[in-house]
């Protein structure tokens, strides 16, 4: 494996989302790799595509040919065992260490910049980018000043159960709508990935594991072609990450969970959108009664 570990977070976080265009199919074998269309995409400067595309081309992902630039040079499988090899963001880690601490009730409802520097060891500049960022997933929110605020959905039973409850309601519903739109190509993808991680389970990082369940309760609800429910399936996402990180450890549910939307994705692509969505209300009803334990 190539050592990445001086790579910046940024450098990893393009790396990953490069590979999963060549996971998801958007990017094939043999495609040439433009660091300004990448730039636009991404929204960052040229300069850590570049870095970005060096490091991809050490993985072996990608070829660089004299006065050419970068050309792909792994398929969609190749891709997501590349994308199972790249170590976490330092920001990640550093924001599950501060959810759980607050799940494990290590930390106050409410907390200062200051509390969370002195307890965690981070510098100022990081411990905001990290509360922004655990704002966006919903896990806190912002008070007057300079305190932050655990939301309560995180780490109550009776929210964990809401949140099934209300994706019970959504997500079968999704699969029956009249504009409901299936994509064979991404369900593929979708699929062989979801086998992957069967082939390999124990080999597979949590994280990846999770990125990928949220991957696909997000493409059906883009299949809706409902903006509305792809926003609250998105949301719910956020909110039940770190629930997840309890729930597929503690049941063992990784097997029967993967199992299960591949079950889905067979009725999908049998044209059998009722079989599909029964299949998803039981799906998450299981998902829903094997939760975390929450402490009192």
């Amino acid at each position: 494996m190539t050592k990445v570990s001086s790579k910046s977070d940024l450098q990893v976080r393009l790396a990953r989302k490069l590979l999963q265009l060549v996971a998801d199919g958007e990017v094939k074998s043999g495609d040439h790799l433009r660091e300004v269309e990448l730039s636009e995409r991404f929204a960052v400067s040229r300069t850590p595509i570049r870095a970005t595309l060096t490091l991809l081309e050490e993985f072996g992902a990608l070829e660089k040919r004299a006065n050419k630039g970068f050309f792909v040079t792994l398929n969609a499988s190749s891709a997501v065992k590349i994308i199972a090899e790249l170590p976490r963001e330092d920001d990640e880690k550093i924001k599950e260490q501060i959810a759980m601490a607050w799940f494990n009730g290590a930390l106050p409802s409410a907390v200062s910049e200051g509390e969370v520097r002195n307890r965690f060891n981070l510098g100022k500049m990081t411990a905001s980018r990290v509360l922004v960022s655990l704002a966006d997933d919903g896990i806190v929110s912002r008070m007057p000043g300079y305190g932050w605020q655990f939301e309560p959905t995180l780490n109550s039973a009776s929210a964990h159960d809401e949140s099934y409850d209300f994706r019970l309601i959504i997500e079968p519903a999704s699969i029956l709508a009249s504009e409901f739109n299936f994509d064979p190509i991404k369900a593929a993808s979708l699929r062989k990935r979801h086998e992957q991680i069967l082939k390999r389970q124990k080999k597979s990082s949590l994280a990846e594991i999770i990125r990928l369940d949220e991957e696909f309760h997000e493409f059906l609800a883009k299949c809706s072609k409902n903006r509305f429910v792809s926003q609250a399936v998105i949301h719910q996402n956020r909110l039940r990450r770190l629930m997840e990180h309890q729930s597929l450890i503690d049941t063992g549910r990784l097997k029967d969970s993967c199992l299960e939307h591949i079950e889905i994705l067979n009725h999908l692509e049998a044209d059998d959108r009722e079989k599909a969505a029964v299949t998803m209300q039981q799906h998450l009803q299981k998902a829903k009664e094997s939760g975390p334990t929450f402490r009192n």
